[in-house]
Parts: structure tokens; C-alpha cells; sequence
């Protein structure tokens, strides 16, 4: 019996160590190189990383964006950074002239030129298959700010116009129940005004320092102009000033009135911010600005002519307006790291800028949650964003101009440059220190020896 036992405690001993030896792990055949990983399993794609970099706004969106799209391709990781929008552009230049690439980032209509003929972003539609499907649903104004050399270099993120904005309030109350159409029926209508008590009837926001003044100068220039070349041929070679050119007609109207007064003189030296206010607390009856301003005029409670704010399309000849774009690009960083990274940066391209199960999923929330404008034209007949822009402004009047909106003339390397000194000049002629056609010709005497140099 002893020796039974003996005999049964051994083979329950080495039953016990062959059960923990068949748990263990296989060893490998082979040890992975020094310093390496490991290679995935057998029918596993290795993750796909991406760092994707964009201004500060939104980025508590931005990030539930990207959790949603890693929930549905979890083997993509996408890594965010974002700059303040006063630094964006200069910080960019840096990265790319050191060679430190995002691979997705953030790009702009006005520095589409510098940052596509330097290689620092790549023609998307070489790479992504459904850009050019994409591109023939978008506004022509925003298609056109995303192509260079005839290649399309982005996905819009954000698309809106310039828009021309009255109150509707203060119109009825000087005996006016349409929306002016022409500029000498923004004249009419503003003398009326102050002839009721409106002090200044028009106001903008024209400090030198701020970005949406050129935007509505042009604005007003490419309405009192039929087809493109409003302001440069199609060599690059300024026809603004010209005696009777759209420039001319609208410098002589910005002087008249604001030699009657019907043109606050504030508006030099006003930033937009400040404009908004202005237009809240009914100081003027007309004004222009980027239509996102749109939902804060009319904000319920925000003063008292919240809801009395209206987009008319831009008086003049035309009625068209500046389009503005801002996009989704790719560096040259994923194409040098191969298909798969192309794949994953196209498939968060198809996310962000394009569609997903043929929505616009991101574009879509921006425009509904945020009231941000957008270039892809099937969503004006959205129902969700219907009922979100219909809370501030008229649908089918936003569509229409959007329809009517062109890119900005001259988007060189050189336009920054140019930018700045027009507006000085454009100043100076509205103020009378310099006759009309001087201003002009100084102008275009200056875009001339940007483009020579």
C-alpha cells in the first residue's frame, strides 16, 4: 500500500509539469533582429500611425472626429497637434523647410501656391481615387482655390462667401421692403437712413490689420464685374486700373459716400469683432463679412434686432462675391512611406473632406453644429442642415451665392505683399488723400514689381 502511494504522488507530480510546460508559449524559430519589433501575426496589417496637425478652433471636435474614425478603421492611429490660427502659416513654413512633415494637415486657398510649387503638399487626387468624384460636387469658387497647375491639392474642410448683410428692421422703418440690388440702391437707401436718423448707415470692418477687409473690397469689385479678369488678365497683369474698370466704379461710390457720410469713418480702424457688435446694437443697416457671422447677429437674445439680419446677394452687375476655402492636404511624407500609409491618409481624407457610406459625416457636423459654411453643394439640400441654417439665415439666397462666389484674382506667391500695400492705397483714396486712379495705378505699379522680382 505504501509503495502504491509513493507511485501515485510521483505520476500526479509529473502530470502536474507537463500541464504547465503545454502552457507556456512556443519559443520562437528565430529571435527578432536587435532593436526591431516584432513582426504582426500571420494575417494582421501592422497599424498605420498619422500625425495631423490644424488650427486651434474646434479641437474639442476635431478630437471626437478622430475618436469616431479610429473606432471604425482601429488600425489606423491618428496623432493631432494644433497651432493658434496667427501662427499656422508660419509655423508650417518652419516644419517643412526642416523637413519635420505632418503627414495631414490644414491648408488654405492662399497659400495654395507657396506650399504646392515648393512640394510641401501633394496633388490628392494622384493618390486618392475618389477626389475627382468629389470635386464635381463642389461650388466652383472652392474647387478652384484647391487646384494648382490643374492637379486638386485639397479636401474642403470649410467653404464660405463674403456676404452682404442689411437690416431688415431698419429698412422697413425708412419705407424700404426689398433688399438693395444694385450699389446705387445701397446709396439711395443709406441716404434715407440717415435721413431718418441713422447716423452712419454702412459700416466695415477695414482696419488695415484685418484679414476680411481685401475679401470684401474684392467682393464688391467682382460684382460690378461680369466673368473673371475683374482685376488681373489671365497673364497676371493688373486691369484694375483702368478708367471704368469694376475697381474704378466702386472706389468712386466707397468715396461718395463717405464723403455724405453715410460711411462711418470708424470702419478704417474696425475689426470684425467690433463690427458684429455694431451690427447688433443697430449703429448701421448694411455691412459685409464672412457669412459665419451670420448665426451671432442673429443669435436669439443677442440684442434687439436678433433675426432681423439678412443675406442679400452682393449688389451690383453680377452679383457675385469672394469664395473662400480652407482644406484637408497631404505631405509628401506619406507618399514617401508607402501604400499603406497612403491608404490610411486617403481613408481619413474620405472621412473628413469626403464621404463615408455617401455622406459628408464631419463636413455635415461642422455646418450643423458650428454654422460653418461648406463648398459641398448636395448638403443645401441636407434636411438636417436646412434646419440649421434656417435659424439664421434664407437657404436657397446662401446656395445662390455660393453658386455666384469666385476665388480670389492673383493668389500668387507674391499677394501677401501685395495685399498690404493695397490696403493703405485703398485707403488713402476713400480718405481723399489720393485721387481714385493714383491709388489704383500705384497699385498695380507694385503688384508689378512683386511679380518682376
Amino acid at each position: 500500500m505504501r509503495g502504491s502511494a509513493v507511485l501515485f504522488k510521483l505520476f500526479a507530480i509529473l502530470a502536474v509539469i507537463s500541464l504547465l510546460v503545454a502552457c507556456q508559449p512556443a519559443a520562437p524559430a528565430t529571435q527578432p533582429p536587435a532593436g526591431g519589433a516584432t513582426q504582426p501575426p500571420a494575417g494582421e496589417t501592422k497599424p498605420v500611425e498619422l500625425t495631423f496637425v490644424t488650427w486651434s478652433y474646434g479641437v474639442e471636435t476635431i478630437a471626437d472626429n478622430i475618436k469616431k474614425f479610429q473606432e471604425r478603421y482601429p488600425n489606423i492611429k491618428v496623432t493631432h497637434k494644433d497651432y493658434s490660427w496667427l501662427e499656422y502659416h508660419d509655423t508650417m513654413v518652419a516644419a517643412f523647410t526642416a523637413g519635420n512633415y505632418p503627414d495631414l494637415l490644414y491648408g488654405s486657398d492662399h497659400w495654395l501656391q507657396e506650399w504646392a510649387s515648393a512640394g510641401w503638399i501633394v496633388p490628392i487626387e494622384d493618390y486618392c481615387p475618389n477626389v475627382k468624384e468629389y470635386s464635381k460636387e463642389l461650388a466652383p469658387y472652392a474647387l478652384e482655390g484647391m487646384t494648382y497647375e490643374g492637379k486638386v491639392y485639397g479636401l474642403s474642410y470649410y467653404a464660405d462667401t463674403m456676404d452682404f448683410v442689411y437690416n431688415e428692421a431698419l429698412l422697413k422703418q425708412a419705407g424700404f421692403d426689398k433688399a438693395p440690388q444694385t450699389w446705387d440702391d445701397v446709396y439711395t437707401m443709406a441716404k434715407a437712413l440717415k435721413e431718418k436718423g441713422l447716423q452712419y448707415p454702412i459700416l466695415m470692418a477695414w482696419s488695415q490689420k484685418e484679414g476680411a477687409f481685401p475679401e470684401a473690397w474684392t467682393s464688391m469689385v467682382f460684382s460690378q464685374h461680369e466673368g473673371p479678369n475683374a482685376l488681373f488678365d489671365a497673364d497676371l497683369n493688373p486691369v484694375f486700373n483702368k478708367e471704368g474698370s469694376a475697381a474704378y466704379q466702386i472706389m468712386e461710390w466707397l468715396v461718395k459716400v463717405y464723403k455724405e457720410g453715410l460711411f462711418n469713418p470708424a470702419s478704417l480702424t474696425t475689426a470684425e469683432i467690433d463690427q458684429v457688435k455694431a451690427m447688433q446694437a443697430g449703429q448701421a443697416a448694411f455691412t459685409i463679412f464672412p457669412q459665419y457671422n451670420m448665426a451671432e447677429v442673429n443669435k436669439p437674445g443677442s440684442g434687439q434686432y436678433a433675426g432681423q439680419f439678412k443675406i442679400a446677394l452682393m449688389p451690383g452687375k453680377s452679383h457675385s462675391t469672394v469664395g473662400y476655402v480652407r482644406f484637408y492636404a497631404m505631405s509628401p511624407a506619406v507618399v514617401e512611406k508607402g501604400q499603406a500609409y497612403i491608404d490610411a491618409a486617403c481613408k481619413f481624407l474620405d472621412y473628413f473632406g469626403g464621404k463615408t457610406d455617401g455622406q459628408y459625416i464631419v463636413v455635415k457636423r461642422w455646418a450643423v453644429e458650428n454654422g460653418l459654411g461648406f463648398a459641398q453643394l448636395p448638403l443645401y439640400q441636407d434636411p438636417d442642415v436646412i434646419a440649421a441654417f434656417s435659424k439664421w439665415g434664407d437657404v436657397p439666397t446662401i446656395e445662390q451665392q455660393a453658386k455666384l462666389a469666385r476665388a480670389k484674382e492673383g493668389l500668387t506667391t507674391w499677394y501677401g505683399a501685395w495685399d498690404v500695400f493695397a490696403r493703405a492705397e485703398i485707403h488713402k483714396a476713400i480718405l481723399g488723400q489720393t485721387p481714385i486712379m493714383d491709388a489704383l495705378n500705384n497699385m498695380a505699379n507694385k503688384w508689378l514689381e512683386l511679380k518682376g522680382k
